[in-house]
């Protein structure tokens, strides 16, 4: 059972989807998602750096929790932090938050040639720097770039470049994921507010509770 929630900041519309699953124990958990869409500001509105054009992006959670206040409570918190990344806020120090940049050279450089200079890998679906795990180049390439820029950074003496082309489904696949309302999205299949690394997992899921 899922339940929506939407509210607005900053000029974004966050809409919050709690999803709730039993746990093998018997338990109830659950896990809220944050869509994000930004809305173009009021005339009078000039306060506030806005994207030029519309954009909308997705919080998927990373965890589950006992209540769905709780799992809101992350899923808002993760979104407006999102929210003022892009739109170029403050922190409650009045530092501003943004993500961290390469430099200018960097910037005529392929995805593949910077991975390969901050010691990003892609298996096709995800992007890695050493244990951590991300579903968007620019992501792992911010979060490698600070880390090359901390004082006493080692660098990785046993890191090879790896770089496969990226995974898309197959127009079998893709009739599909039609047929079950099943959406592909950065790496990942999603179907009634979960998210699945194999797409014979969410058709399962989908099969068994359609119209989600």
């Amino acid at each position: 059972m899922r339940q929506h929630a939407t509210t607005w900041f900053q000029g974004w519309n966050i809409l919050l989807r709690c999803a709730e699953f039993r746990c093998q124990d018997g338990g109830v958990k659950y896990a809220s998602t944050a869509i994000l869409k930004h809305m173009p500001p009021s005339p009078d509105c000039t306060s506030l750096q806005w994207p030029d054009s519309m954009r909308r992006t997705i919080v998927f959670p990373e965890d589950a929790f006992g209540s769905r206040a709780e799992a809101n409570t992350d899923a808002m918190s993760k979104a407006r932090r999102q929210i003022l990344v892009l739109n170029g806020g403050r922190d409650r120090l009045g530092r501003k938050i943004i993500e961290s940049t390469p430099d200018i050279s960097t910037q005529q450089e392929s995805d593949e040639s910077l991975a390969a200079r901050y010691a990003i890998s892609f298996d096709g679906r995800r992007y890695a720097f050493r244990q951590h795990h991300y579903d968007v180049f620019r992501d792992a390439l911010h979060y490698a770039v600070a880390e090359h820029a901390k004082a006493g950074f080692l660098r990785d003496d046993g890191f090879r470049p790896s770089w496969v082309a990226a995974y898309h489904p197959t127009d079998e696949d893709e009739s599909m994921m039609k047929l079950h309302g099943i959406a592909y999205i950065e790496g990942h299949f999603l179907y009634g507010g979960y998210r699945y690394d194999q797409l014979c997992d969410a058709i399962a899921f989908a099969a068994d509770h359609p119209n989600l």
